[in-house]
């Protein structure tokens, strides 16, 4: 089962991915989301909001960058949380000067199980999936002495 438990549409400017990264880490806590996996996810989050801020609206343009996020369980009972973020900007070419540039796109697939890339005319959508961490542990219920 899939529940939609982020979606924010944030104006695509500097501070985006600090109001993303500190969005996330709310909400993979209360996921009780193991910490090695929270900082890739929010590694991997803050690049894809990073990206659209840099690249996907001409200099001097506003725009939109907008974040869903989902936790899904699988049979096992694992979780995985998919996240999408989306812009309605267009490709642009690469900067002719590529030094410290290029890595975002591997730097997501490092810290993700999967991330993939849709590109239209009209917008580009990222849509990455963690690694699998253990069910959420419930807690624990307390027994009455009758």
């Amino acid at each position: 089962m899939m529940t939609e438990a982020v979606h924010e549409v944030l104006t695509a400017d500097a501070v985006a991915p600090s109001i993303v990264r500190r969005l996330f880490r709310g909400w993979l806590g209360e996921l009780d989301w193991p910490s090695e996996e929270t900082d890739d996810l929010l590694l991997a989050v803050s690049e894809a909001v990073s990206n659209v801020t840099d690249h996907a609206y001409p200099p001097g343009s506003v725009g939109e960058v907008i974040v869903g996020a989902e936790c899904v369980t699988d049979g096992d009972g694992g979780r995985r949380v998919v996240v999408t973020v989306d812009d309605h900007g267009s490709w642009r070419p690469p900067p002719a000067w590529h030094e410290n540039r290029r890595r975002g796109l591997p730097l997501m697939r490092a810290c993700t199980e999967s991330m993939e890339v849709q590109g239209t005319a009209t917008g580009t959508q990222i849509r990455m999936t963690s690694r699998p961490v253990p069910a959420q542990v419930a807690e624990p219920s307390r027994l009455l002495d009758m």
